[in-house]
Formats: structure tokens, C-alpha cells, sequence
């Protein structure tokens, strides 16, 4: 073997060298595009979406970007404010009043059950506002002041999960020969008694003038509860059993029904501010023992 062989077979292999330099741009430059990426994949959701977080001071916007309409307001746990406390000899007009002299001004709805007998307040009920910032200043200031002699109780109202339908729930054993029913999860808007008796009809035979629905004495808006009396006591039955399983709706509502026991009172009105007993006859029975008040 020649010494020029030798020196070649000896000579070390030169692999190409990386410049560290060059090798940390090309790095960088892979680790800059996914990001990039990202920064105009967000750009892109936030401009297809501007309306889609809360606005400054304001309430929150709807899953669509509108902000929330009048009726999503009276649904809505957000705006509601639950009083206990409230004196029986009370008004509506002075339980609003309390209110909006303590700066909740912007009061949207009063829902305060009565007695069906005597037309007074039951010393409970909710107040729906406007705004979330009244409903927070009701609960965090107005707790606990006075209203007459009587101080009240305001707390969030509790969560009806699903609309507050009783699907599911037991109902109570049924009084003897009670043919009336109380229904309450009502729309506030858009329903009147043919509404209702279309809905509750297929449960029995109701008799004439049988829906009745509370309004607010002054607005003639609903209070979102009322009444149906069926021919039968089957039809009252049927009602309830089915309103458990959540199969009575109203406007897409799931109804909560139960028993009513209580008496109808004579001044009773309905929608046309009639008074029901005028128009639908007297409230006492037609046969049997003529002191027996229809319920």
C-alpha cells in the first residue's frame, strides 16, 4: 500500500457542520407559526362574535348577541328578588312605592298572590326589575327594612330547574270531591283563558267560565297563576297526575298544578275587568245546598 492510500484511509470523514445561529431562527420560526395561527383563529371568533361578553354595566347579552328582551327579564332568577313579610293590609301600589323611594326605580313587575276570599295579599311573593343593579340593591339594602310594622325578607329566588315544573314529584292524595285546581308557572304575557282551557280541557270537562286567571288589579297584567274547575273530580285528578310527569305546557311552560281548596270569592274579574259572578252567574250552586260556594 502506496503512503498517499494510507494517508487517505486515514483521513477523518468532514460531516457538514449546522450554524447554531441559523438552527435557532428555524426553531423559533416553527415554534412562531401554530401561535400565529392561533392569534388570527381568536381574531377571527371576536369579530364574528362582538356582542358576545357581558357589557360594561349592563346586563348580559343572550346567547345571540341581543340583550335580553322584556319577557326574558320577568323568567329570569337574574332579575327576580323573592319578599317575604309583607303586610296583609298592604297595596300592591305601596309594596311597589317601598321600592322605588329606597332607589330601585325601575321596578318591571309585581307578583303577589292574594287570598281568593278576601282579594288581600298574602304577605309573600316576587318582584321582577328591570335592571340587575336594582335587583342586587334590593337584596344587599332593602333586606331587613321595614315596611308599616312589618320588616322584610328578600332573598334570591330559589332556582325552578327546567321552567319549575313538579315532574316528577309526588303528588298529594287528592281532598274529597275537589274538582278545582290551582295552577301556577303560568306565562306572564301572551295567554289568556281560552289559552288554558285549551291546554287543560283534555283532561276533563270544565265548566263554563271554569279558567280564571289573576291580574294585577291596575295593569291587568298576569300574575302568572290561576285556576281551572272541571265538571268532575276526574278532571281535576287527571290534571294533577299529569302535570308530574311535566305533560301540561303552556307556551312551551311546564304548568305546576295542585289541589284547590280554598273559596272563590264573588268579586272575582276577568279579562274584560268583568266581574265573574255577573257574568257567569252566582257563586253559590245551582243544586244542592244553596250556601255551598262553588270552588
Amino acid at each position: 500500500m502506496s503512503d498517499d492510500e494510507i494517508e487517505t484511509t486515514k483521513a477523518p470523514t468532514e460531516e457538514p457542520t449546522e450554524d447554531p445561529e441559523q438552527t435557532k431562527d428555524d426553531d423559533e420560526a416553527q415554534e412562531d407559526e401554530p401561535s400565529s395561527k392561533r392569534k388570527r383563529k381568536r381574531k377571527r371568533k371576536k369579530k364574528a362574535n362582538p356582542n358576545s361578553e357581558e357589557t360594561a354595566g349592563g346586563d348580559a347579552t343572550t346567547s345571540t348577541g341581543a340583550a335580553p328582551s322584556a319577557e326574558d327579564k320577568l323568567n329570569s332568577i337574574d332579575h327576580t328578588v323573592y319578599v317575604e313579610g309583607i303586610p296583609f293590609d298592604c297595596q300592591e301600589a305601596e309594596v311597589k312605592s317601598f321600592f322605588i323611594d329606597n332607589g330601585c326605580k325601575d321596578v318591571l313587575q309585581l307578583r303577589l298572590p292574594t287570598w281568593q276570599d278576601s282579594g288581600r295579599l298574602r304577605g309573600f311573593g316576587h318582584v321582577v326589575f328591570d335592571t340587575t343593579e336594582s335587583r342586587n340593591k334590593a337584596l344587599e339594602e332593602l333586606n331587613g327594612k321595614h315596611l308599616k310594622k312589618r320588616y322584610l325578607n328578600i332573598q334570591t329566588p330559589k332556582d325552578r330547574g327546567g321552567g319549575g315544573s313538579n315532574a316528577g314529584a309526588q303528588p298529594r292524595d287528592q281532598p274529597e270531591g275537589c274538582r278545582t285546581i290551582f295552577v301556577r308557572n303560568m306565562p306572564y304575557r301572551g295567554i289568556d283563558e281560552k289559552d288554558v282551557e285549551e291546554v287543560f280541557r283534555s283532561c276533563g270537562k270544565i265548566v263554563e267560565g271554569g279558567v280564571r286567571l289573576t291580574r294585577n288589579y291596575q295593569t291587568k297584567e298576569l300574575k302568572g297563576f290561576g285556576y281551572v274547575e272541571f265538571k268532575n273530580p276526574e278532571g281535576a285528578y287527571s290534571a294533577v297526575q299529569r302535570a308530574a310527569k311535566g305533560g301540561l305546557l303552556l307556551k312551551g311552560r311546564p304548568c305546576k298544578v295542585d289541589y284547590e281548596e280554598g273559596k272563590m270569592k264573588g268579586s272575582f274579574r276577568n279579562a274584560d275587568g268583568k266581574n265573574w259572578q255577573k257574568a257567569h252567574g252566582s257563586v253559590y250552586e245551582e243544586r244542592g245546598d244553596p250556601k255551598r260556594i262553588r270552588r
